[in-house]
Parts: C-alpha cells; sequence; structure tokens
C-alpha cells in the first residue's frame, strides 16, 4: 500500500478537526436554543397562569358584590311563578282567558323576565340549568373554559418523551431508594414537582428540573458519536419545546380574548386609577331587581283583581323592553371604558 504524503496526512487530519468542529458549534447552537426556549416558555407560562388568577379573582369579586341582588332577583322570580300558578288553580277562567294568560307567562319567560318553567299541566320538559353554574359566563363569545379545553394536547410521540424523561426523573428521585430522612424529603418535595409536570405533559419544566438538578450525562466532545446523539437528542427537545411554546402563546391569546379575559383587562384599567367598576354596575343591577319587583307587583294586581284582565295583557309600559342578566349588564357597563 502506497504511503500517505505529509500533504494528504494533514488535510485529512484538518477534515477530521473540522468535522468535531462543526459538531460542536452545532450542539452550542442547539445548547443555545434549549436554554432560550425553556425561558420564554417560563414567562409565557407565568403570565397565563397569572391571567387565569387575575380571570378567576375578578369572578370571584363579581359573584360576591352580585350575591345579594341575585339572591333577591331569584327570590322575586319563585314568587312570580306562584303567583301565576294561583292565578291559574284559584280564578276562574274562560278557554280564550286562560290561554290569553298562558301566553303572557311564557312570553316573560322567552323575554327573559322570569326563569323558564312549565305549569303543572303541562307537558314537562327538561329545564337546561347549565348556564345558572358559571357565575359570569354570558352568551356571547367563547367561554374562558371552552378555550382552555380547545388547546392542542401532546400527541402519541410527544406522550412518549414525557413519559421517558419521567420515568428517568423518578428513577433518579423516588423517595424510597434513600433511607436519611433529609434526603428523603428532599426526593419528596422534588418528585411532588416531577408528578405535577408529567399530569400537565410539560416537558419544559421536566426539563428544566433535570438541568436543575444536574442530571445531564458528560459529553465527550472529542468524539464525534457523542456529539452527534446528544445533537439529536436535543434538536429533538427542542422541536417538541417549539410546539409547546406555540401551544402557550396560543392559550394566552385566546385567554385573553375571551369575554372573561377581556372583562379582566377592562376591569383592572379602571381598578388601577381608583375607580370601582363593580360599584358602578351594581346600579345598573339594581334597576333590574327593580324592574322584577315591578312584574311581580304587576302580576299580584292582577290575581288579587285590582287591574283587569285588558291591563293585563297589555301589560306595563316600562317592561317592554327585554331584560340581561347580571353578567351582560356588567358587560355592558365595562364596554364604554373599552371604547
Amino acid at each position: 500500500m502506497a504511503r500517505q504524503s505529509k500533504s494528504t496526512r494533514s488535510a485529512t487530519s484538518s477534515q477530521g478537526t473540522l468535522g468535531l468542529s462543526d459538531l460542536r458549534n452545532r450542539l452550542n447552537f442547539l445548547e443555545q436554543e434549549n436554554e432560550k426556549l425553556l425561558k420564554q416558555i417560563e414567562s409565557n407560562r407565568s403570565k397565563l397562569n397569572k391571567l387565569n388568577d387575575s380571570i378567576k379573582d375578578v369572578g370571584i369579586q363579581i359573584a360576591q358584590r352580585i350575591a345579594p341582588f341575585r339572591q333577591k332577583i331569584l327570590e322575586l322570580d319563585l314568587q312570580i311563578h306562584d303567583v301565576f300558578k294561583e292565578i291559574f288553580a284559584g280564578r276562574k277562567l274562560g278557554k280564550k282567558s286562560r290561554k290569553d294568560i298562558e301566553s303572557v307567562y311564557y312570553h316573560l319567560q322567552a323575554d327573559g323576565l322570569i326563569s323558564p318553567q312549565q305549569l303543572p299541566s303541562s307537558a314537562k320538559v327538561e329545564d337546561d340549568d347549565s348556564d345558572e353554574e358559571s357565575e359570569w359566563r354570558g352568551n356571547a363569545g367563547r367561554s374562558h373554559q371552552e378555550v382552555m379545553e380547545d388547546i392542542a394536547r401532546p400527541d402519541r410521540d410527544d406522550l412518549k418523551k414525557i413519559r421517558q424523561l419521567f420515568l428517568r426523573l423518578a428513577d433518579r428521585f423516588h423517595p424510597d431508594k434513600v433511607t436519611d430522612e433529609v434526603e428523603k424529603a428532599f426526593r419528596t418535595e422534588v418528585m411532588k414537582e416531577i408528578n405535577l409536570a408529567y399530569q400537565n405533559g410539560d416537558l419544559a419544566r421536566l426539563l428544566d428540573i433535570e438541568k436543575q438538578q444536574e442530571l445531564e450525562a458528560l459529553i465527550d466532545r472529542d468524539s464525534s458519536d457523542d456529539l452527534t446523539r446528544h445533537c439529536a437528542k436535543v434538536e429533538s427537545e427542542n422541536s417538541f419545546l417549539k410546539e409547546q411554546l406555540a401551544t402557550l402563546k396560543q392559550q394566552l391569546k385566546l385567554t385573553k380574548k375571551t369575554q372573561q379575559g377581556e372583562m379582566t383587562t377592562v376591569f383592572q384599567q379602571i381598578t388601577k386609577y381608583g375607580g370601582d367598576p363593580i360599584g358602578e354596575a351594581l346600579f345598573e343591577i339594581e334597576a333590574h331587581v327593580e324592574v322584577v319587583e315591578q312584574l311581580h307587583q304587576f302580576v299580584l294586581d292582577f290575581r288579587d283583581r285590582r287591574i283587569t284582565i285588558q291591563e293585563f295583557l297589555r301589560g306595563p309600559s316600562d317592561l317592554k323592553q327585554q331584560q340581561m342578566t347580571e353578567e351582560e349588564l356588567m358587560l355592558e357597563f365595562l364596554v364604554q371604558f373599552h371604547r
């Protein structure tokens, strides 16, 4: 075999060195990208958590301030239904008169002045009270819960990566593997974080825990095989982290655009300058209560024969407009500050 010339050996050596240099540069770039992605994910996660906490806080404040008015409206609503039942059960009505009064009763329900309810003699229909369960979920726009449910979940391959990392961390930090009480307590706390991140499908958090605990294996930066394998590993992680970051950004954006998100933004803007948006909006809700009280009295007057059936069928003039829910009244008030 012919011997290589000095110049040929030098060129070969330079090519090998250049290959390792490229791999090192590639790994440095991927590790920097990984670190940047983790920071961006943490920043967006913090913003989303802060927004969700604010939405809950505003919801609680609104519910607490509105609760007495809501209770009053519910009591009046029940009383109005009871008076109508007394009218149908206790008064002698002709066929046409009864039909006309029933029409008034159901129109009041359709217009939102009283809650939907069937007469005892009518065919029972299933009530839909699902909106009652959400204290401040309006009819317009998408709700905060719907946005949360629509956010994409990790696919099968992503879940596999998360599970592999979870098992690796769980094997490293399982409290039962040590007897020292201090170390056991430390591992128990770390495992709580690991389990929470795993349940949330949060690869970024698992990777962060791994790095914080210095679990990364030492890389032989003079070995092209080691560098190649580690580049592939970090590149795969970065690919998923980019998807996770995109999902977080989408979730944050959509949450801001929900009815609750927009209401919270306006609420914070008003309170920042010493305003009381709920206090102002309560004037509107008080007006709502007054309207329902007037309706209650109007139906009582008919039951007690203080007004004729003709006057009853015409209805009080100040109840012609359709009423809104407390949530809609709050939104109508806040929107004027958002223009």
